[in-house]
């Protein structure tokens, strides 16, 4: 298992994404640290995702977990589809976290959202709360940290700034 960095490391770990410091992506960056992979079920974003970038030193790790996903669905994209995984929500996108002036996991490309209308921001009480076993365990046992339980007690429940729909390779901190 890989041992992910923490925000404030990410940096370092995935490149800096900026160019010359600027608040716009370098296209080098872009080009040398993101990949596309395709998904082993159906998603979509308002199109059909037949691949998503990711950061490349995520993409086996990302592959892993939607693989493990798709295995504890029974290899059934209609329990995909209930369970929300097919609702693609972003992945790799150069912008700031929300309300912050630090760059998003997202600008990255170490962060993924899903089922964002069922799991969205401030929502303590997400979809994905009910699939912890099939959906959420997997990732987090690749290192990874699921933004409906930042704190990793087991509950969305005390999260001041719970979102349920994301998930990141990058340690809190």
């Amino acid at each position: 298992m890989t041992t992910w960095p923490k925000q404030s490391g990410a940096e370092f770990f995935y490149g800096n994404p900026r160019r010359h410091g600027a608040a716009v992506v370098s296209q080098d960056w872009y080009r040398s640290h993101i990949i596309h992979i395709a998904p082993p079920f159906f998603m979509r974003m308002i199109k059909p995702v037949v691949k998503f970038p990711i950061h490349r030193a995520c993409a086996a790790a990302t592959l892993e977990w939607l693989n493990e996903v798709w295995k504890n669905a029974g290899y059934d994209q209609r329990v995909i589809d209930d369970w929300g995984m097919s609702v693609f929500s972003g992945s790799y996108c150069f912008r700031p976290m929300r309300g912050l002036q630090h760059l998003s996991m997202h600008a990255y490309g170490c962060a993924m959202d899903f089922d964002a209308p069922r799991n969205g921001l401030h929502d303590q009480t997400p979809h994905f709360a009910t699939l912890r076993q099939e959906v959420v365990e997997p990732f987090l046992k690749l290192g990874g940290v699921w933004g409906g339980d930042w704190n990793g007690d087991g509950s969305s429940a005390d999260e001041r700034r719970a979102d349920g729909m994301h998930f990141q390779f990058a340690l809190l901190g």
